[in-house]
């Protein structure tokens, strides 16, 4: 089974053409026409080394979060800066709360760091109790948490999160967010965790899933601890963002357009689709405030139902590697209406 899920590249190699991929959590707005038309225009920018230092990146990715670029990290995607964070702080002990994104523990391993988890129990819907978490956290110096958490769509709140940051920061310890799927988050300018300002939460951020821009890589990183960011900015290898990636920041998040059209879309769909998914029988789909649903299957298996739904031409992701999921588990991104009528069809159709 691949890490993160489907790799559609190999399925089209093994001649599965025109897969409809539900493994993977992007935008179904597509790329904006902005970049798009910002691409056509400017590609006399190959032909020079983009800005070293990446002021006018950093202060587009400043304001749109509403803080000073001198706060602003940015990086050859999310999972670069993730890396450079861990060698850059290189605690000896970290907590990761799962289950969730496979990079963090992979991150942590290469530092040198020995991990730890705290477990988001499924007799809980997943959702994080924060005392328990709190109690358990002992040597570790580090907790890392995915916030709204991939896969199973919960969001901490902003209180919650201030709770947890609090008594970290009181003990010296330092709390990790990853805020990849905020935006699809309703009011998410009023939850993200910088509003804290605390020095002990590092944010990371990307444009792959909100924007649809996985094939450009851009991530970044927000945090109040200045001379941290000027330590990961030492270590970063130079022009890792190339000049497109920088381009795209720089247009994309001032495409006000764009950004409320996929707020208005995903506010709907996300709890259509729950919804539906709710009356097919032979599944248990849990409540989601992102762009992807976890769901149980009650009467088969999570590779079985992968592959059978590829041969209705649709791929999912099977969620069984998952820290704390089994062979029960699978994910599946929201998309658009027609897509998703289309693969509700094709789910009661294989769980039956």
């Amino acid at each position: 089974m691949d890490l993160h899920g489907g790799n559609v590249f190999r399925l089209e190699r093994d001649g599965k053409i025109n897969i409809l991929d539900y493994s993977s959590n992007i935008n179904p707005l597509g790329v904006p026409e902005s970049f798009k038309e910002a691409v056509i225009n400017n590609f006399s920018i190959l032909e020079k080394y983009p800005d070293p230092e990446y002021v006018e990146l950093r202060e587009a990715i400043g304001d749109y979060n509403g803080i000073s670029s001198e706060n602003v990290v940015v990086g050859n995607g999310a999972t670069e800066i993730l890396f450079l964070y861990m060698k850059a702080i290189k605690v000896k002990s970290a907590m990761i709360v799962s289950p969730t994104f496979a990079e963090y523990e992979r991150a942590l391993k290469v530092s040198g760091a020995q991990v730890s988890y705290f477990e988001l129990k499924e007799s809980e819907n997943f959702k994080i109790d924060v005392d328990r978490l709190l109690e358990e956290i002992q040597d570790e110096e580090l907790v890392v948490i995915c916030n709204p958490n991939n896969p199973t769509g919960r969001f901490i709140s902003l209180e919650d999160i201030d709770k947890i940051s609090l008594v970290l920061d009181k003990k010296g310890k330092k709390l990790f967010v990853d805020e990849a799927f905020i935006e699809f988050i309703d009011n998410w300018t009023d939850k993200t965790s910088i509003l804290l300002k605390r020095k002990n939460i590092f944010i990371l951020r990307a444009l792959t899933k909100f924007f649809a821009l996985p094939g450009v890589r851009l991530g970044y990183g927000l945090c109040y601890d200045t001379e941290l960011l000027k330590k990961i900015s030492s270590i970063r290898e130079p022009w890792s963002v190339n000049s497109f990636a920088e381009l795209a920041g720089k247009v994309m998040l001032k495409d006000e357009g764009y950004i409320k059209a996929t707020e208005l879309w995903i506010e709907e769909e996300k709890k259509w689709f729950h919804d539906e998914l709710k009356n097919i029988k032979n599944i248990k789909p849990y409540k989601t405030e992102s762009n992807f649903i976890l769901i149980k299957l009650l009467s088969m298996n999570s590779k079985n139902f992968r592959d059978k739904m590829i041969d209705e031409g649709i791929v999912v992701r099977d969620a069984s590697n998952f820290k704390f999921l089994n062979e029960s588990f699978v994910r599946l991104a929201v998309k658009d209406r027609d897509k998703n009528k289309k693969i509700l069809e094709k789910i009661e159709k294989v769980v039956k």
